[in-house]
């Protein structure tokens, strides 16, 4: 009976506690007009105390919260949470985009359905985005791995100029080079990698060397790529003919034969902004 009465007594306990918290003076104003709040159901609390039935529940704000700080963990900013396949605008898309779109989708149910079957991701194809700036490629890398974020499955998100800025700018820390290697592991050995914009406006010796690296390693241990840039054939010049053959070979499933590269490319007589989303309103 005592046993008992303590649980009760911790309950009551922990009901008066979020009584208090959602009856508390609110640390700003609650204007409608002008939010104080990222949640006005709960004022950033957590939690909703119903007084009619002195019960505290969680607030539907808490999941897109973890969501935010998983993104966080993953190198993913918050500005991709909402980016997923369902607003991906089809609506008349050119087919090349349309075509990038169903390899994106088809492919991330791919990997869905690998992890649902207590599978890990090695061994998995890679994936290529290709094509003109504007065209989505970095919304379909998105949304292809949210739903494997949701499922335990945190990809590490790389960012061709923003990230190798920051990672090889350790060398010139004594205090922090040891950071170097520490992420060159993270990189080599994480289940997912999503490399975004490869050989956007600089194609640095450094960086072109590192990536090498990078890419041979995961190739040979058959860890999944997904990477985006705005060229195709030009990455062989860019790379090495070694580096980009690694890239287009492994984006072929061995076993059915499908390639999962999608090519978002212009010709070189075509509008550069024929398949630009941003400028789609105004021109």
């Amino acid at each position: 009976m005592e046993g008992i009465a303590e649980t009760i007594q911790e309950k009551v306990a922990k009901l008066q506690r979020l009584s208090a918290l959602a009856t508390r003076e609110p640390k700003k104003p609650l204007n409608v007009d002008f939010p104080g709040y990222e949640c006005h159901q709960c004022q950033d609390i957590g939690f909703i105390y119903d007084p009619t039935k002195d019960v505290g529940y969680p607030c539907q704000c808490m999941e897109q919260k973890k969501m935010k700080r998983l993104l966080k963990s993953c190198n993913i900013s918050d500005e991709f949470l909402h980016k997923n396949f369902d607003n991906f605008v089809l609506k008349g898309a050119d087919r090349r985009v349309t075509h990038a779109y169903n390899i994106a989708k088809e492919y991330s149910n791919g990997l869905v359905a690998r992890v649902k079957r207590g599978e890990s991701l090695k061994g998995s194809p890679w994936m290529g985005l290709t094509g003109t700036s504007g065209s989505g490629k970095t919304h379909l890398a998105t949304a292809t791995v949210l739903p494997l974020i949701e499922l335990g499955i945190y990809p590490l998100f790389f960012n061709w100029v923003q990230s190798f800025t920051e990672w090889l700018a350790y060398y010139n820390k004594p205090d922090e080079a040891h950071k170097v290697d520490e992420i060159r592991q993270k990189l080599y050995t994480c289940d997912l990698l999503i490399i975004d914009d490869v050989c956007k406006e600089s194609q640095k010796e450094s960086w072109i060397k590192e990536f090498y690296g990078l890419v041979d390693y995961r190739y040979r241990k058959q860890l999944p790529i997904i990477y985006t840039s705005e060229y195709l054939h030009q990455l062989i010049g860019f790379l090495s003919k070694a580096t980009a053959g690694r890239l287009f070979e492994k984006t072929k499933n061995t076993h059915t034969g499908k390639m999962y590269l999608g090519k978002m490319v212009l010709s070189e007589d075509e509008d550069p902004l024929a398949l630009d989303y941003r400028f789609k309103e105004i021109l």
